[in-house]
């Protein structure tokens, strides 16, 4: 263990909950108002990764116990299995979000909703399953955008459309239905009422993101 290492695994648990706070709220500022530079993006990564390192060493060196909820696999599947076996969600795969299928773009968005719900101690039953029903819209919104004058409805009307079609096939409460109508804010006005739709809001944009960059790395232009 580096000495560096040795000084941060002696913090306490208040003190490690304070860097993942910091590290988070500067990822909430930079996405969500603007007001960041890229340098505060990167500093807030390496804080992040620093904070899950120190917990980590602390956790298997039997110094304390797990700070946080551990998010599983088994445990996200069972909360949504209703959802992506039947017929109608599925037929999400015939269609693009913007370099994968919309199916595999949510199921992406909805588990990491979840893992960060999960370890926020929020509802992350409703961010699973919000984050899995936000873009549960049947069309290719490329044709869509193709014969919109404005060219914006797309981006406006779509997460009504979701909610419609969730509201039709599933039960759905009022958390979900937040996190769902209101996942494009800030280019939808409407305020998320809930944390956990904010939350969702930006993984959507994180997915989004990520979806881009694997695209780009891995099938250049020739």
């Amino acid at each position: 263990m580096t000495y560096a290492t040795s000084i941060l695994c002696n913090w306490n648990v208040k003190q490690l909950k304070r860097l993942f706070g910091f590290s988070v709220g500067l990822f909430v500022l930079y996405f969500l108002f603007n007001i960041s530079t890229p340098i505060m993006i990167k500093l807030s990564l390496i804080m992040l990764l620093t904070g899950i390192h120190v917990h980590l060493y602390m956790v298997r060196s039997e110094r304390i116990p797990h700070t946080f909820p551990r998010p599983k696999r088994i445990e996200f599947n069972e909360l949504v299995s209703d959802i992506v076996v039947h017929d109608e969600f599925r037929k999400l795969k015939n269609f693009h979000h913007h370099t994968t299928p919309i199916f595999e773009h949510v199921i992406r968005v909805a588990f990491l909703s979840y893992a960060v719900s999960k370890i926020l101690r929020f509802d992350y039953r409703a961010a699973a399953r919000g984050g899995l029903l936000h873009d549960f819209f049947l069309y290719d919104w490329r044709e869509r955008k193709a014969k919109d004058t404005h060219r914006s409805l797309h981006g406006h009307e779509h997460p009504q459309i979701a909610l419609a079609n969730a509201k039709k096939h599933f039960s759905v409460n009022e958390l979900e239905a937040d996190i769902i109508v209101k996942h494009m804010y800030p280019k939808t006005k409407a305020t998320p009422k809930y944390k956990e739709s904010f939350l969702v809001s930006i993984m959507d944009k994180i997915s989004t993101i990520y979806e881009y960059m694997y695209y780009i790395t891995h099938y250049p232009k020739r």
